[in-house]
């Protein structure tokens, strides 16, 4: 699998992730204040808000893949597997225990805290085991393989012996001059300009004859 497949794979599986939290996952019956019965559908993002946070933290760390920096796939690989277990946890909490879950958005529902409600879950809490384990492999994979992804070259400074190198610009490739940073290299350093040969002294041509008339003996 290549880099930019699996930035790709890690944005979808976290978006996913995050879609799947504006389900119904709960269903629960409570007494309200002026005791009448009511039934309430709770989404995914209510009743299992962390499933939100580490989609969103999936999603970054995805994007920080696509990096061609060896050290920040040391971290995105690990911080993948662990937003794929975290999500995963919690949608089988949510199935474990839909009451606990559901308790703060019935106490907002009917304002009422402590009172008798039941809960059930639906099978929407399931389906984000199948993102959130994808996200896991998807973390194993990116610190396997993650080394032999080739880095770039963009600025490396592979000029030929007669074209002189120019000063590169950080400001028009950001993320070029990240990697370049990375490597240990000055993107915007340029090669020493080669020094001028002296030119060459110009032959003599010979003196020029004296002007001033030498004195001879017979001359006053």
């Amino acid at each position: 699998m290549s880099r930019r497949s699996a930035v790709l794979l890690g944005l979808l599986l976290s978006a996913a992730m995050a879609g799947l939290t504006r389900t119904t996952w709960t269903t629960a019956s409570a007494i309200d204040l002026a005791g009448t019965s009511r039934d309430l559908a709770i989404l995914g993002g209510d009743a299992a808000p962390t499933v939100v946070a580490l989609a969103l933290v999936g999603i970054a760390a995805s994007l920080a893949t696509s990096l061609s920096s060896a050290w920040i796939r040391l971290v995105t690989g690990p911080v993948l597997v662990l937003v794929g277990l975290g999500a995963g946890a919690s949608a089988l909490q949510v199935r474990r225990d839909p009451l606990a879950a559901s308790r703060s958005s019935i106490a907002e529902s009917v304002g009422v805290i402590g009172g008798d409600a039941s809960a059930q879950a639906t099978a929407w809490p399931l389906a984000v085991l199948a993102p959130a384990l994808g996200l896991v492999l998807l973390g194993v994979l990116v610190l396997r393989r993650g080394g032999r992804w080739p880095r770039s070259s963009r600025y490396r400074r592979t000029v030929a012996a007669d074209a002189p190198e120019t000063a590169f610009d950080p400001a028009s490739d950001p993320a070029g001059a990240w990697d370049a940073l990375s490597l240990g290299e000055d993107p915007s350093a340029a090669a020493p300009e080669e020094e001028d040969e002296p030119a060459a002294p110009e032959e003599d041509r010979g003196s020029a004859p004296d002007s001033a008339p030498r004195s001879g003996p017979g001359q006053a």
